[in-house]
C-alpha cells in the first residue's frame, strides 16, 4: 500500500542509453529528493502505485537520469514512459540550511508586512528565471516572487509566509 504522504516529483520519459536506464523530467528544480531516495513509487501504470528500488541515478543537465532495479533494457524504459514518480515526505532528506521543500509551503497563510492576510499558498510555480508562490484568496490569484527581496519569513511550524507584497499587485 502506498503512504500516505507520497509526493509526486516527476514523470518517465523514456529509455536513456542501452542498459535500461530511464530519462526523469522532474516536476521542480528541486530534484535532490530524486537523487537522494533509493526507493519510489510508480504511479499511474493501470494499477496501484507500487514501490522501486533505485540502484543508480544523477543528474544530467535539466533531467535525472535513473537505474530502477529490474529495468534493464531501453524496450522495458520505454514501456514506463510518462509514469509518474512519487517519493514518500518522510523520506525527503532534510533540507539545507535556508532551504524549504516547496510541498511544505502548500496550504501555508500569506502574510505582508501590514499585517495583511493575501491568502494560502495553493501551489509554488516555476518561471524559468525564479519560483513563484501561487497565493489564492477565494477568486483572486497572486503570484508573489520567492525571492528574498520579496519574502521575509517562512515559519513551518506557523505554517506562515511573510512577504513584501500588496494584495492589488
Amino acid at each position: 500500500m502506498p503512504p500516505a504522504d507520497l509526493v509526486e516529483l516527476g514523470v518517465l520519459s523514456g529509455a536513456y542509453g542501452v542498459k535500461g536506464w530511464l530519462r526523469v523530467r522532474p516536476h521542480s528544480a528541486q530534484a535532490s529528493v530524486l537523487t537522494a531516495c533509493r526507493r519510489w513509487w510508480l504511479l499511474g501504470l493501470g494499477e496501484p502505485a507500487r514501490p522501486v528500488q533505485v540502484t543508480g541515478v544523477r543528474r544530467h543537465s535539466a533531467i535525472v537520469v535513473a537505474k530502477l532495479q529490474g529495468c534493464e533494457t531501453p524496450e522495458q524504459a520505454d514501456q514506463l514512459r510518462g509514469v509518474r514518480v512519487g517519493v514518500s515526505r518522510d523520506e525527503f532528506p532534510p533540507p539545507a540550511d535556508g532551504e524549504v521543500y516547496w510541498i511544505d509551503l502548500i496550504g501555508a497563510r500569506v502574510v505582508n508586512r501590514s499585517g495583511v492576510e493575501l491568502g494560502t499558498v495553493s501551489d509554488v510555480l516555476s518561471s524559468g528565471a525564479q519560483e513563484l508562490l501561487e497565493v489564492r484568496h477565494g477568486e483572486k490569484v497572486l503570484l508573489v516572487p520567492m525571492v528574498e527581496r520579496h519574502v521575509d519569513e517562512v515559519n513551518l511550524a506557523q505554517r506562515l509566509v511573510r512577504v513584501d507584497w500588496e494584495a492589488d499587485w
